[in-house]
């Protein structure tokens, strides 16, 4: 072996043009598939980083009727689940939220969730450093300790071996530190996807206990958290989604008026790790398919390689048989050849993988979930080794059967050229070729389909000006902005600041950015249309605004009016909608004017009047058709957290130093948190399906150029072998024209062939694709011919080069040598 491996070595030294091309052939394909195997094993495979994380799920409810399908838990119900159900373990509650740190520079916002005493524990990770809450510490006046992460730890605190117990200042109150979570743990996992463009979750870095008040235990309507369970023992998800379809009717029937009488409101039960994935899985899957062709081409390409280099080595062959070498070990001494080189090339391909994985992070790890997660780990290594020695013995394969068995009258002439085994190899060089053409044009049409769908998506009119727009976020704490007029006075003064600077056209806020993947809906009722049990009351996405929140982000008015500071708390209420919610409930009328109710219906309703229609705004993501949608004055329900959009006629970072003196003179304890242009904002809304287009129009290129370097190998070797022919021809009067239609004759040919095969494979398996396509076919004929155009293009530009250097072949030359 040792000396087959040291002979093997000097082959490829002496070869070096062919051993480079084999080791970047090998090195494109191995690392693209690493790559994407990594990525499927942390995203797809790879179980979450807790305890028996299969026996974990989340809980969320749906209201059918009203098309919501995943929404999140109130405190009241999660206390039914939690005195009711027998099919958990543990059980726990928990919402997403921000924290202002104060500190002696200036104050951070730290994003961290507040959760029930059981979710820590139920998970299964305990901390470095100090404890778990207590269930006492979930009370109103107990609440005033917090778990910090390792990240915040480290950064923050200098890893200060004190850290427990120390005091922290966040949002105004004093809070004690009582742990320290491990780096690696992440919980709310980023993002839980809770389906229509709305996601659920952020990475949290404080933890604190959960503390229901009264009202909001009053208030069953009021959902904000989600409700994390872990299995009892030897209980599956079916058993629990019974029990818990048994608790909501009971629900149902103990609180009619918050559900109807109707079968709408239910539970659903998901494995933690099915939402923690979120959309990626059918683009994964495809990706998969996808660098699995690549590395089909790669070998293909390969094998065609061989084949030339075993008719070139055919003599030396013949020679060793003569000298009795056996079949198997000059079958032997090739493979050991091809799985050297295969093993070259992995290495290789494992250093690009581990290049490519890093750039992915970068690129997508805030806005594609777990991203951070991917690794080239110990598992993927073993993968990566399995494929490299596999590729070696399929290229390695055939060449080596075919030097194993040398015709030996034929190959130790210098001129034989007819045995049936040269036409055989032919053949198969052919077939490879054909082969190599049609993956590459099925790899090409999907990654044209879905360039196509991006170009389209990013031309959707989101329904606002992204240019030239700043966003950022404030969030005011409780303790010092207790009620709705400390709120408002705050935002309005900040606004009006703002507004004033130079530079600025307009500025604004919301409660709710659009293109965030957040939502927030109410239900209402309508003058005139009573709800039933049959009809029941409609339910839509609300937002809070301030007057010239629409300017500054340019969203035209269609009808009536905008709002003014002269709608405040004592003003009557009023409203603005989007035209989806015009169309909708006043199809064939003007919504101007009409008056709904938030809630339900009462004796005594206090009625919301429709003063203006604004445009619709795409808040769920661009490839998702608007909402009905209401705008509510922000003086008449303020919220604690607000979303800046300030308009320049500049670079609108250019303001931000000013934007940050002026909030800080208001109050120096506020931080502006989430600071990003609104191009930027439109950007990461779309980013896995950046991701994707990426990733597969790069594994579309390499296996272009896979299929172009194989042509060109197969088209050279033709020449070569055909070189007294071309020379016979030459010499009785062929003109260079007519040798250069001879080989391109046959480069169309098998490129027409393969074009062929690739079509009805693509559009076979293109189907495949229509779930990341938006405004487009997965048939997209204009599509297909184009990329079918481009890759015959390419494929005879490979075939012109050995073609020209035919027609300059010297007969004299050509007849001396035969």
């Amino acid at each position: 072996m040792l000396r087959d491996l040291r002979f093997a070595l000097r082959q490829l030294l002496k070869q070096w043009g062919f051993t480079a091309i084999a080791v970047l052939t090998l090195a494109l394909a191995i690392g693209a598939t690493t790559a994407v195997i990594s990525l499927v094993n942390a995203l797809l495979i790879r179980p979450l980083p807790y305890r028996e994380p299969q026996q974990l799920v989340l809980l969320l409810q749906h209201f059918k009727s009203q098309n919501l399908e995943r929404i999140p838990v109130s405190p009241a119900e999660f206390v039914d689940y939690e005195t009711r159900a027998h099919s958990f373990e543990k059980l726990g509650a928990f919402s997403y939220t921000n924290f202002n740190l104060a500190g002696e520079d200036k104050p951070e916002r730290i994003s961290g969730a507040t959760l029930t005493a059981d979710v820590l524990p139920l998970l299964g990770v305990s901390p470095i450093k100090g404890r778990f809450f207590e269930a006492e510490e979930c009370t109103l006046g107990r609440d005033d300790v917090v778990i910090i992460s390792a990240r915040l730890w480290q950064r923050r605190f200098n890893s200060d071996p004190q850290i427990i117990g120390t005091k922290l200042l966040l949002n105004g109150k004093t809070f004690t530190v009582v742990g320290v979570m491990p780096a690696s743990f992440d919980f709310p996992l980023q993002l839980f996807n809770l389906g229509n463009g709305a996601q659920f979750g952020g990475r949290a870095e404080i933890w604190q206990p959960l503390a229901f008040t009264d009202d909001q235990m009053k208030a069953r309507y009021s959902r904000s958290f989600a409700v994390i369970g872990r299995l009892a023992s030897a209980t599956s998800v079916a058993q629990t989604q019974a029990e818990i379809e048994t608790i909501n009717a009971q629900m149902r029937h103990e609180h009619p008026n918050n559900y109807g009488q109707g079968n709408s409101f239910g539970g659903d039960v998901f494995r933690l790790h099915d939402l923690a994935v979120g959309g990626m899985r059918p683009a994964l899957l495809i990706l998969l398919s996808a660098v699995f062709l690549v590395l089909l081409i790669a070998c293909a390409n390969l094998t065609t390689m061989f084949l030339a280099r075993a008719a070139a080595r055919e003599r030396e062959m013949a020679i060793r048989v003569a000298l009795g070498a056996g079949p198997l070990r000059l079958l032997k001494q090739v493979l050991t050849e091809s799985m050297l080189l295969a093993l070259i090339g992995g290495t290789a391909g494992v250093l690009l993988a581990l290049w490519g994985v890093e750039l992915l992070k970068v690129i997508g790890a805030q806005t594609v979930p777990r991203l951070r997660e991917v690794n080239v780990d110990l598992g993927v290594l073993g993968v990566t080794l399995a494929i490299a020695v596999g590729t070696g013995i399929i290229f390695g394969l055939v060449p080596g059967l075919a030097s194993a068995r040398p015709e030996l009258t034929e190959a130790l002439k210098e001129g034989g050229r007819s045995s049936t085994q040269g036409a055989g190899r032919n053949r198969l060089r052919n077939g490879l070729v054909i082969a190599e053409v049609a993956l590459a044009l099925v790899l090409l049409s999907g990654a044209g389909l879905l360039m196509k769908s991006f170009a389209r998506l990013q031309n959707v009119n989101p329904g606002f000006n992204p240019r030239n727009a700043l966003t950022f976020e404030i969030s005011l704490p409780k303790i010092q902005y207790p009620d709705n007029l400390s709120i408002v006075r705050f935002n309005n003064e900040a606004q009006r600041r703002i507004a004033a600077l130079p530079g600025v056209q307009a500025a604004g806020f919301s409660t709710i950015l659009p293109l965030a993947g957040t939502n927030s809906d109410s239900s209402f009722a309508i003058e005139g249309q009573p709800s039933n049990d049959r009809t029941p009351s409609p339910d839509e996405e609300n937002r809070q605004v301030s007057p010239d929140y629409f300017r500054a982000l340019e969203v035209p008015l269609i009808k009536g009016r905008f709002f003014t500071d002269a709608d405040k708390t004592d003003a009557p209420p009023v409203i603005i909608v989007n035209q989806a919610f015009a169309k909708k409930f006043w199809p064939n009328r003007d919504a101007l004017g009409k008056r709904i109710v938030m809630g339900g219906m009462s004796e005594h309703p206090n009625w919301i009047t429709i003063v203006g229609v604004v445009g619709d705004v795409r808040h769920f993501g661009l490839d998702i058709d608007p909402k009905p949608e209401m705008y509510v004055p922000f003086a008449q329900d303020p919220y604690f957290t607000t979303i800046y959009v300030v308009r320049s006629n500049q670079d609108p970072r250019s303001l931000l130093p000013a934007i940050r003196r002026e909030i800080q003179a208001i109050d120096s304890a506020v931080p502006l948190a989430n600071i990003r242009g609104f191009e930027d904002v439109i950007a990461d809304s779309v980013a896995p399906r950046r991701l994707s287009v990426v990733l597969l129009g790069v594994f579309a290129g390499v296996a272009v150029l896979l299929a172009s370097v194989g042509i060109y190998g197969v088209m050279s070797f033709l020449v070569v072998q055909r070189t007294q022919e071309i020379g016979v021809r030459m010499a009785l009067g062929a003109q260079r024209s007519d040798v250069l239609k001879l080989i391109l004759g046959r480069s169309v040919k098998l490129i027409s062939a393969g074009a062929a095969i690739g079509l009805v494979v693509a559009l076979m398996s293109t189907s495949m694709l229509q779930a990341l396509l938006y405004n487009v076919s997965a048939f997209d004929t204009p599509t297909f011919v184009l990329v079918t155009i481009l890759l015959a293009a390419v494929a005879l530009a490979a075939s012109y080069l050995p073609a020209m250097r035919a027609t300059k072949a010297d007969p004299m030359v050509a007849l001396h040598a035969e």
